[in-house]
Parts: C-alpha cells; sequence; structure tokens
C-alpha cells in the first residue's frame, strides 16, 4: 500500500502555477477478467473464481493556482466499474474520491505551511452492499521544506500530522479511526544542463494508530492445531492495531523512465490473526515505442509473514477485506498507449496477480486485460 507516500507526493507539485489550472481527464473501456470477486481458493475454501467481461468508466478534474498568497490543488474523481456476470453483481461499484491540499510559503523561507483533506467512498451501484465497500476520511496539517533549486541537488520534505476515519460498509467490526504521521524526502541526486536526465531518490515513513470499534479476538485453538479463525475467541478488550511502512524509490530519467523500489509495512495488532509483516518490491519501465506507441511495464514482488502464523479465514467478508487495494498481490502488469490527437488517446493493458512466497497455503489466480480510449484536456 502507498497511499501515505502518492499523497505526499501530491503536495510536491504545490509550488508549480499552472498556466491553464483545470485539467480533466476522461476514461472508459471494456475488460476481461478471470477473477472479478479477487478470491483466493484452496482447501477449506468454498470460494471459486468468477471470470466475467467489465466496463470500466472513469472522469477525474485537476484544478491548481495561487489564493492568498499561496498554492492550492483540488482533485475529484469517480471509478465505475460494471461486471456482465449477474452472480458477481456486488463487484458493481463506484469510487468516489476528493483531494485538497493547500500550503502557504512563510515570507522568503523555503518553508510552506498547509492543510490537506482526502475523501474516499466506494459506494455500491445495483446491490445494498457492494463488494470492498469503504469510506476513508482524513485531514493534515502539513510542513514542507525546500531546498536547491536549478542545476544544484534539491531536497523537498513533506512532514504531515493528521487523524484518518475508516468505516467497512461490509463488516463494521473493521472500522477504525486513529492518527497517522508520514514523512516523504524527494532528493534529485543528478541532473547535467538542460535537464534531460536526471536520478532521482524519494523515501517516506508513515505510522497509523488504529482504534477499532470492534474488541480483540485471543487464539483458543487447541494445542498444536493449525491457526483458524474457527476457533478464535471473543475477549473484552477493544482492539487496537500500529501500523508503520517505511519505503524507498530510485528513480531514473532519461529516454526510458525506470523505478525500483520496496517497502516495508508492519501492522502489530493485540488481536489474534491480525498481525502482519509485508515485503513489496517494485520494478517497472516506461518508453516510447515504434509507431508512436508509449509502453509501461511494472512488476510487484509480494511476501505477507504472519507473527501468529496464517489464520485460514473461512469467513468471505474477512477474506475480502484483505484485497481492498487492487495491486496489492505479487503482479505482472504492461500498458501501451497511443495518442490520436491533441486530447485523445487510446490504450491497453494486461495483468496478472498471483500470491508468491510467504506462507500461503491458499491459491489466488487472476489475470485481465483491458482496451479503452482516454480524453484529457
Amino acid at each position: 500500500m502507498r497511499r501515505a507516500a502518492v499523497g505526499l507526493a501530491f503536495v510536491t507539485s504545490l509550488g508549480v502555477a499552472d498556466a491553464a489550472p483545470w485539467t480533466v481527464t476522461i476514461e472508459g473501456g471494456g475488460e476481461a477478467d478471470t477473477n472479478v470477486q479477487r478470491v483466493e481458493t484452496g482447501p477449506g475454501l468454498t470460494t471459486h473464481r468468477v471470470d466475467a467481461g467489465v466496463m470500466r468508466l472513469g472522469a477525474k478534474v485537476d484544478r491548481r493556482a495561487k489564493l492568498l498568497g499561496g498554492a492550492y490543488a483540488v482533485v475529484a474523481g469517480f471509478l465505475s466499474r460494471i461486471v456482465a456476470n449477474t452472480e458477481a453483481s456486488t463487484e458493481n461499484v463506484s469510487l468516489l474520491t476528493a483531494e485538497l491540499r493547500y500550503l502557504r510559503p512563510i515570507e522568503d523561507r523555503p518553508v510552506s505551511l498547509g492543510l490537506g483533506a482526502i475523501v474516499a467512498d466506494a459506494q455500491p451501484i445495483t446491490d445494498e452492499i457492494g463488494a470492498r465497500t469503504f469510506r476513508n476520511l482524513g485531514a493534515d496539517a502539513l510542513l514542507v521544506l525546500d531546498s536547491g533549486q536549478g542545476e544544484q541537488a534539491s531536497k523537498h520534505l513533506t512532514i504531515g500530522v493528521g487523524v484518518r476515519d475508516f468505516t467497512y460498509k461490509e463488516n463494521h467490526d473493521f472500522d477504525w479511526s486513529g492518527p497517522i504521521a508520514t514523512g516523504r524526502i524527494d532528493l534529485t541526486l543528478w541532473q547535467p544542463s538542460g535537464g534531460t536526465r536526471s536520478l532521482e531518490l524519494a523515501a517516506w515513513l508513515a505510522f497509523e494508530g488504529r482504534y477499532y470499534e470492534s474488541t480483540a479476538l485471543a487464539n483458543a485453538c487447541p494445542p498444536g492445531a493449525p491457526p483458524s479463525d474457527s476457533c478464535s475467541a471473543g475477549t473484552s478488550l477493544p482492539r487496537r492495531d500500529r501500523v508503520e511502512r517505511i519505503g524507498v524509490e530510485l528513480t531514473w530519467t532519461g529516454k526510458v523512465v525506470a523505478a525500483a523500489g520496496y517497502q516495508l509495512t508492519v501492522i502489530d495488532s493485540n488481536s489474534y490473526g491480525q498481525s502482519l509483516i509485508r515485503h513489496k518490491a517494485t520494478i517497472s519501465a516506461t518508453r516510447s515505442l515504434p509507431l508512436a506507441l508509449y509502453g509501461t511495464a511494472l512488476a510487484t514482488l509480494q511476501i505477507d509473514q504472519y507473527p501468529d502464523g496464517l489464520v485460514l479465514k473461512k469467513d468471505t467478508q474477512r477474506s475480502e477485506f484483505t484485497s481492498l487495494d487492487d495491486e496489492n498481490r505479487s503482479s505482472l502488469q504492461l500498458r501501451i498507449g497511443r495518442p490520436v490527437s491533441d486530447a485523445w488517446s487510446i490504450e491497453a493493458r494486461a495483468a496478472i496477480w498471483r500470491n508468491l512466497g510467504g506462507e500461503m497455503e491458499t491459491t489466488f489466480r487472476r489475470a485481465s486485460i483491458y482496451a479503452g480510449a482516454v480524453y484529457s484536456r
């Protein structure tokens, strides 16, 4: 999960006033998906993979401008998916998002203060409750420090402190709220005159305190029995999780834009079976291709470790909760695009997802192929 890092990266763009502050993007297309419900299969599970055609439609509005001596950015959008197979009608979901950032420099110092807010709400389209539907609200106080300009090695540090309130609409045992603290530093390590090539380093860390409305579970499995949620026992203790993330990414920009990154996520929970250590490594490359095409390849390796042992989740709601993020698996993804005018482009995407390594006893298999068009002005 890289939401904290992406949110802070969004802040770094506020210092530039765009001559055309409005950007509108609309995307639509069709997809074939071999596992639209993103379920695991294996011993002890009654789930099965459902393949279906999927229609996707999305739009985004982005505005960046100056205000009261500072700069603000507003990004709002939605993404809807409609699944052709009625067996998976709960997958008909729309995700509505909005993000606001405002930064104001302190006199002539390379320091800016600001505020941020985020809203994300996944809503069902055809069913009363949609798959993985949730609501996430957040607010942050921001501190940004800049150092170095032009051909000098530049530094950009962003620190955020705030709160989050998360609601999981399918099962309110997973609702939580709590504080969050984030930090990100962006460094230009090398950039010769002209700026056509560069080497950049980004590093980030984040902390979340999650205070759940539900109570913690205890291990009530017989001695020597494999971990299972069927033998967990309730307690009177409120559930509390501590989530820590640290990551780093190196990006080369030239004829090819290439990036390699690693993120470690540690979830320490007082509830049985909920603690997790996640290693996630990514490598990507984007470059122009013949026939005015451009291509991007992304490979992700994710390995999960479970301090309590892997607890087999027979409850489909709990299993589904672990896959809120589309990219929350090891994957190989390829994207090919081609502009057809100043505003229109067409693109095709293909991807496969697997659970590799770690302690997984179940199997996750998913593949998709997508073709669509993008309008941006």
